[in-house]
């Protein structure tokens, strides 16, 4: 269960809004900590596969897979983890640094990003957690951030 930080109400974990007050549950307490992040972690549940990458506030991670036919190398590639099986897109999503919190953004994907079972909208900024499940079509993903 998370607790609505305005109205002290009690909802299940993956809940956007609380349904007594209206109030963005998908903020966490990290605001004030997100400064010290550094780098994102992500750890592929398929493959085992780790990788660790800056967070940059010049610069988003973009996660999807290589097109080296239009010379597109993200910075997460998917592909070797079964991206393309598992439905991920070229240009699937990105992790970007901004007003002192990671957020993550869905890139209009064939078959949907979700944060710890939650569906993202496209092009809308989520704040990611300091630890969360992600899914990138059917390929499910940990991230960590530090």
């Amino acid at each position: 269960m998370i607790k609505c930080e305005t109205c002290g109400v009690d909802s299940i974990i993956g809940t956007l809004f609380c349904a007594e007050c209206g109030a963005s549950l998908f903020e966490t307490k990290q605001d004030s900590v997100a400064n010290q992040w550094q780098y994102v972690h992500f750890l592929i549940l398929d493959s085992g596969r780790k990788q660790k990458l800056p967070l940059s506030s010049s610069e988003p991670v973009m996660i999807g897979r290589a097109d080296p036919d239009q010379g597109y190398w993200p910075q997460l590639d998917l592909t070797d983890d079964g991206g393309f099986e598992k439905g991920v897109s070229r240009h699937h999503a990105l992790v970007q640094f901004t007003s002192q919190k990671a957020v993550l953004v869905d890139q209009d994907s064939a078959n949907g990003t979700w944060l710890d079972g939650v569906q993202l909208e496209p092009q809308q900024k989520y704040t990611l957690p300091a630890s969360g499940q992600l899914r990138f079509g059917g390929l499910k993903v940990h991230i960590f951030l530090e």
